[in-house]
């Protein structure tokens, strides 16, 4: 548009606009992974089925059948995908420049297994598949970039960006659950879900008087965590399981946010990168003092190590704190499988900011001297370990470097 006659009455003051927009149908043959290639075929196994028996009474000979291990799904075609994108780039006064988008994705076709089909009518494990799931994924960027120079010796760039993304199932086969909690339809994708912790048990007293944990877990006692009984039978089951956040460890916002500065010969960089609408587990891969097997993690991977925050403020009889960072340890797998169990207990704020380098220069007529640093930094309200990475994942390395630049 700045472009165009009409413009020039107030192109001092927006140099530059232009508008963008884009439609289209896109396809996708990436189905879940669950799916086999053959769509069309059935596959039958023989003598693999459950066994029955024929013959004379006295003599009863055991076979097994036939299983339908696939059913060919008719009519199996692309998950479809509806894109639309809307932009504008403008630049303010000669110095800043704007850029936004808002996108919408709208996924249907989606092809799943029909999880509303009862075991009644006899699939079993060849339950069809078919092209019913719709998901929408929506969101906006945004960058602003401000560039000016003061005078003869200064000269000034900061730059921003800035993402938020949301998605949701808009339609997910799913059974007809008892409670609405327990469906997916409607909700994020990347939902947390799980029990939701009221602290520790600290008596046995307690124990007898709050719901009955022990589908959940074996043997409760002092120490354990309690959950909360939220369909109200007197009972803690897989139906007591809600949604304990809307987002997980990806994070619904990301952003940046830098900075350069230069006076005379002298130079100056920063940069800081963060994440936010973000939670974690902390009790992803990790057991202390489990016998081989553990927690289901299995003996080559799971960590038996003790960690200090654990070591520190774990509940204890001396220390019996219904509010201690970790529950009483113990040795099996079933002394502690109720505390093992995904719960608002074990889950944390991941938001964070990084300081993500740093840059300091001096240029002399035909070299640069500079220092940097990278991975300086991290502000976040999770202290136990890096918020951006796994527990066991290497860390991010601080890193200095002292460098010459030559030219000629």
């Amino acid at each position: 548009m700045s472009n165009e006659k009409f413009w020039k009455p107030i192109s001092k003051y927006i140099n530059h606009l232009k508008v963008r927009g884009s439609y289209g149908l896109v396809g996708s043959d990436e189905f879940n992974s669950g799916a086999q290639h053959f769509l069309y075929q059935n596959q039958v196994t023989i003598g693999s089925g459950a066994p029955f028996s024929t013959g004379l009474p006295n003599s009863l000979i055991s076979r097994s059948g036939h299983s339908f291990d696939i059913l060919a799904i008719q009519n199996a075609g692309w998950e479809h995908v509806k894109k639309l994108d809307i932009g504008v780039d403008f630049s303010l006064f000669n110095q800043i420049n704007v850029t936004f988008d808002y996108f919408r994705d709208h996924r249907d076709r989606i092809l799943m297994r029909r999880a509303s089909f009862p075991r009644l009518l006899g699939y079993w494990g060849s339950t069809p598949w078919s092209n019913i799931g719709e998901v929408l994924n929506r969101g906006v960027e945004f960058s602003v970039n401000w560039s000016n120079r003061f005078g003869k010796d200064w000269q000034v760039d900061l730059r921003g960006n800035f993402t938020y993304n949301q998605n949701e199932y808009k339609y997910v086969d799913e059974p007809d659950y008892p409670y609405v909690w327990q469906t997916d339809t409607n909700k994020p994708l990347n939902t947390l879900k799980g029990y939701v912790a009221e602290g520790l048990f600290t008596s046995q007293e307690e124990i007898d008087n709050w719901a009955d944990q022990s589908q959940v877990g074996p043997n409760i006692m002092p120490g354990d965590i309690k959950y909360r009984d939220i369909n109200g039978d007197g009972r803690i089951t897989a139906e007591d399981q809600v949604m304990l956040s809307p987002y997980n460890s990806m994070p619904r916002i990301q952003y940046g946010i830098g900075l350069n500065v230069q006076y005379k010969k002298f130079d100056l960089g920063v940069f800081f990168n963060g994440s936010a609408m973000r939670k974690i587990m902390i009790n992803q891969g990790y057991a202390p003092f489990l016998s081989a097997g553990g927690d289901g993690y299995g003996a080559e991977t799971l960590n038996r190590n003790l960690m200090q925050w654990i070591a520190d403020e774990r509940w204890t009889e001396d220390n019996p704190n219904p509010n201690a960072l970790y529950p009483r340890l113990g040795i099996t797998d079933a002394d502690i499988s109720n505390n093992t169990q995904a719960s608002s207990y074990w889950m944390r704020n991941g938001n964070f900011i990084r300081f993500k380098t740093l840059e300091v220069g001096y240029s002399f007529p035909h070299c640069r001297v500079y220092f940097s640093g990278d991975n300086l930094a991290v502000f976040s309200p999770f202290k136990l370990w890096d918020p951006e990475l796994s527990w066991s994942a290497y860390p991010l390395q601080r890193t200095f470097n002292l460098g010459v630049q030559l030219t000629f």
